[in-house]
Parts: structure tokens; C-alpha cells; sequence
């Protein structure tokens, strides 16, 4: 999390690649060794490792796609991200439990032909030269009818990529052991996390045809305001078919929150510190998503307070984002 402001700072078009490649052979290194790692203050010094590693990875990827994207493809390069690691997420939800239990060298020999392909794949691609057009430099408007592109979106996607993760690192983390407690089996415990992460992908995809609803206020508040009535939902039926199918359509939500923090944060100002906010903001909302959640759930005595946690966290953003958007529309038309 911290580490991210740094390498945000630090990231170029000329040095992404160089720290893309270290951060991808460094990230598998400690991913391995964390599944060696018997003592609990050696597992958690390897992990603080791989969360830095992987922060300078995920900055470095974000960087050297806008680098290597054309004027103008900047939307096509955010969705075909969002798309990647969102499928990556799904299946890494479903497949996790099976690797565990093939054991230890099926592991490691994923982790390594992941790793090892990713490194194949950026050693064969040919970068552009540091001084040609790039989506880095170029700022992307919509067709004529979109909203002109406003620095004060980047302020707005913070608060998104903050909340989208205040929600979904919660359920990521409570929601197998809640499916536990009710003798749900463990394919079926990951169903609904993985139907959720499936469709953040695919809509995450399909912002490349609704570039023109950005810098808008009502799709977003909208969109989150859905949302939030969707918390709401499972909060009060919380059954598995409930969660089953809201979850999946909540990956509505999450795959146009998640676009539209990448893509405010690579389109205005220092992309790569911009950036580099976002990811601190992915971890700072991962642990206030945690530590309310589960002080909620305890302080309540019930497991499905959780999701009450999630839609009030989603009301209090989407009404400060109103807010951000509605004064910086203001002072647009004081300036003109």
C-alpha cells in the first residue's frame, strides 16, 4: 500500500518494462516461498515482501500499457485490464481449493508456468520507442455527445477503487467460511464469488462500447445506488441462492467501478502517481473493508451484518462522489 505512492513516483515509459519484469519474477519467488513458510512470522514477512513486489508490479503493468496503447485506445487497453485480471480472480477463486489439494508441487509448478509465460511473453514483445505517441501522453475524449474529460474524476475514481475494494475484500474473505458454517461444499462455496469476478470481467469489457457515459454523474450514482439496494437485498434474504445471483449482478457494479477508477487515474495529471494512489487506495479499502466488517458481524451477533456493511460504505461514497462531481461541474461553469 505504501509502497505504491513510492513506485508512483519512481514509474516512466522508459523504466516500466524493467520493473514489470523484475516485479513478475520477484512476485513468483516470494509466491513460492510463501508455501514453504511453517512459522507464522516468517509467512508474514514473505507475504509483506510479495505485497511489495506486487505493487510495484501492478503500477509497472498500468504504465507500460498506457506506453504501448495508441492515442486514443486508452479505453481498449483499461477494459482488456479489467477483463484479464477479473477472469484471473474467478478462476482463481475456483481453482484455488483443488490446487491445495493436489498438493504442494502442482503449486508451485503453476505459479512458475504463470510466472515463466508472462516473462516469455514481455521478453518477445517489442516496446515502442519512449519518444513515439502514446496513450500516456495523450488525453482521450469521448464522441461529440460525451462530457469533456475533468480532472476531477480522478478524485471521484479514488473514492470508487476505494469502496468497490471496502466491499468486495469482505466477501472474498468471509463468505467461504459463512458458506462453511451452513454445510455448503467448497465447489459450491466458490460459485458465487466466482459468477461475481466473471461478470466484473465481461462488463469490465464492455465499457469499451459505453466510453461516452464517463464523466457523468447519473450512470454512476445509478450504478452504485443499485448496488447498494443490492447489499440491502442479502442483508435481508440471506440465502445462498440470494447471494448466488445478487453477487453475480453486483459484478456489474464492480467491473464499471473498477474501468472507471483506471481508466479517471490514466487519462488526466500524473498518470503513473495517479495510479499509484489508486493501488494504495485498493489496499487501504481491502483493511477498512475487513475490520469494519467483522467488527460489525461481532458487535451484532450476526454473520449477514456484513452486507449491511457493505451497502451503507456504498451510500456514504456514491454521496461524496455527487458532491466532488457536482462542485467541480460548478467551477466549469464559473471558468467559461
Amino acid at each position: 500500500m505504501i509502497f505504491s505512492l513510492v513506485v508512483g513516483h519512481l514509474l516512466n515509459r522508459r523504466n516500466a518494462k524493467a520493473i514489470l519484469l523484475a516485479s513478475t519474477a520477484v512476485c513468483g519467488i516470494f509466491g513460492i516461498w510463501s508455501l514453504y513458510a511453517e512459522h507464522f512470522w516468517i509467512l508474514m514477512t514473505v507475504l509483506m515482501l510479495l505485497g511489495v513486489s506486487a505493487s510495484f508490479f501492478f503500477n509497472s503493468f498500468q504504465t507500460f500499457m498506457r506506453g504501448e496503447a495508441e492515442p486514443g485506445e486508452l479505453k481498449n487497453s483499461v477494459a482488456a485490464y479489467t477483463f484479464a485480471w477479473s477472469l484471473g480472480a474467478a478462476f482463481g477463486n475456483i481453482t484455488a481449493g483443488y490446487l491445495y489439494k493436489w498438493g504442494q508441487p502442482v503449486m508451485i509448478a503453476t505459479v512458475a508456468t504463470v510466472v515463466g509465460l508472462v516473462v516469455i511473453l514481455l521478453l518477445r514483445h517489442k516496446t515502442k520507442d519512449s519518444g513515439t505517441a502514446s496513450a500516456d501522453e495523450h488525453i482521450e475524449e469521448g464522441s461529440p455527445n460525451a462530457r469533456k474529460v475533468s480532472p476531477i474524476y480522478v478524485l471521484i475514481g479514488w473514492f470508487m477503487i476505494f469502496t468497490v475494494t471496502f466491499v468486495q475484500r469482505p466477501l472474498c474473505t468471509f463468505l467461504p467460511p459463512m458458506f462453511a458454517h451452513e454445510n455448503i461444499g467448497s465447489l459450491m462455496a466458490s460459485m458465487p464469488l466466482f459468477a461475481h469476478m466473471a461478470v466484473q470481467a465481461l462488463f469490465g469489457l464492455a465499457m469499451i462500447r459505453f466510453r461516452d457515459i464517463l464523466y457523468r454523474r447519473t450512470p454512476f450514482w445509478i450504478i452504485q445506488g443499485v448496488g447498494s439496494l443490492a447489499f440491502c437485498a442479502i442483508w435481508i434474504w440471506p440465502s445462498y441462492t440470494v447471494c448466488f445471483f445478487v453477487l453475480m449482478l453486483l459484478g456489474i457494479y464492480a467491473g464499471f467501478a473498477y474501468y472507471c477508477a483506471v481508466y479517471y487515474a490514466s487519462n488526466s495529471g500524473r498518470r503513473s502517481f495517479n495510479i499509484g494512489i489508486n493501488e494504495a487506495l485498493v489496499g487501504l479499502g481491502s483493511i477498512a473493508g475487513m475490520f469494519f466488517g467483522e467488527w460489525w458481524m461481532r458487535f451484532s451477533g450476526s454473520e449477514s451484518g456484513i452486507y449491511l456493511v457493505c451497502s451503507v460504505g456504498l451510500v456514504v461514497s456514491m454521496i461524496i462522489q455527487v458532491l466532488i462531481a457536482s462542485f467541480g461541474e460548478r467551477r466549469q461553469v464559473i471558468h467559461r
